[in-house]
């Protein structure tokens, strides 16, 4: 048996190797001052890292990014919440399934279509953002992108919020109904408050959905200093060539992912265990 175990986990060794194999070497080059300018790079210690926080265009992709992760956290828990409460009150199974279905379609959607439909819907000369006064134009591109990320996104939050809503003691709704509470008082008092792991792996899932953010701005705006983000910017540094301020981009990257996310995970499997 630990033969068998040990022979089946050779490659979960060799990709996860793999892959810190890569972040190390992307680390050792965030510490030179490779680009196409210096081909032959030099170690330059964290002389690469200052020039990056005191770029404004990089302190603009950080501060969008955050905003992101506000944005989709905030408004994508509390849609997913309410769509989630919504079809788990409709006593219709068929209506539940077309509801559920209709709601997480666009997570079925890849985001460069999602973003090629709304780039059409948003238009100012042929689609609605004729009536909302360009919505893709200035600062308001960031806060239209970042609504169309929930539409996308939310459906999630419903089968996270579903899923715990199913899960309820089923003796507890019945004492609930027993005593004669109303739908909205055993949802408040019964059914969400034992629902709190749903919102701990959305707000996982959407925390690292919105720092990755790159396929759905990039093909409505391509690259716009309006909705630049941290991938946006290492990207834009990467096909310059700007290969040590790209490569520190990508550890600033993974460093958020991991302050951010790393803590939430172990607290919420410490939640889950108790």
């Amino acid at each position: 048996m630990r033969i068998s175990l040990l022979f089946f986990s050779i490659p979960l060794f060799l990709t996860t190797a793999f892959l810190y194999v890569f972040i190390a070497w992307n680390l050792y080059y965030s510490f030179t001052n490779y680009s196409v300018l210096s081909p032959d790079y030099q170690f330059v210690g964290l002389a690469t890292y200052s020039q990056l926080f005191s770029d404004p265009l990089f302190q603009t992709a950080l501060i969008k990014t955050l905003l992101w992760i506000s944005v989709l956290v905030a408004l994508g828990n509390l849609v997913g919440l309410l769509t989630a409460s919504l079809i788990y009150n409709i006593n219709n199974a068929r209506a539940r399934n077309i509801l559920t279905a209709y709601f997480i379609y666009p997570l079925s959607i890849s985001l460069v279509a999602s973003g090629i439909i709304w780039r059409w819907l948003l238009d100012a000369d042929r689609g609605i953002g004729w009536f909302l006064g360009n919505p893709l134009q200035g600062e308001n591109a960031f806060w239209s992108i970042a609504l169309v990320s929930v539409w996308v996104y939310s459906g999630l939050a419903t089968l996270f919020y579903l899923a715990m809503f199913y899960n309820v003691d089923k003796s507890q709704l019945e004492s609930a109904q027993i005593d004669g509470a109303g739908r909205l008082y055993t949802m408040l008092r019964v059914v969400i408050p034992q629902s709190k792991q749903s919102l701990i792996i959305s707000t996982i899932f959407f925390t690292l959905f919105s720092i990755q953010m790159f396929d759905l701005p990039y093909s409505i705006l391509f690259i716009n200093p309006n909705i630049m983000t941290l991938v946006m910017y290492t990207f834009m540094k990467f096909t310059a060539f700007y290969l040590a301020v790209a490569s520190a981009a990508a550890v600033v990257i993974l460093a958020l992912s991991a302050v951010i996310v790393i803590p939430y995970s172990l607290f919420g499997l410490k939640k889950w265990i108790r």
